[in-house]
């Protein structure tokens, strides 16, 4: 015989579940309506190109953020003097 905190238990996850898929039927009744209208698909803009700046920058920041506050500064420092591309470098051999 099951005990009675089983059956709340069982109870709370099958009202869980209705919950969710209530959730669930609510959010494509609102995606039907847009893919009738033609909503979507109008919002798309196009990429931006990446510039070579751009992924010196973003391979830059990647890996000065996950060095020690004293090899940033160091990095950093090396990023004044000599620029983006040498403190790639430094920052690369810092994380080694």
């Amino acid at each position: 015989m099951p005990s009675r905190i089983d059956r709340t238990k069982k109870l709370r996850a099958i009202e869980d579940i209705e919950a969710g898929l209530k959730q669930l039927t609510i959010g494509l009744r609102g995606l039907a309506r847009e893919v009738a209208a033609g909503k979507l698909g109008d919002e798309a803009k196009p990429r931006r190109k990446v510039t070579p700046a751009l992924r010196l920058q973003g391979r830059y920041m990647g890996l000065i953020r996950t060095l020690p506050l004293r090899k940033k500064r160091k990095v950093m420092a090396i990023r004044a003097s000599s620029g983006v591309r040498e403190a790639i470098r430094a920052a690369r051999q810092l994380r080694a």
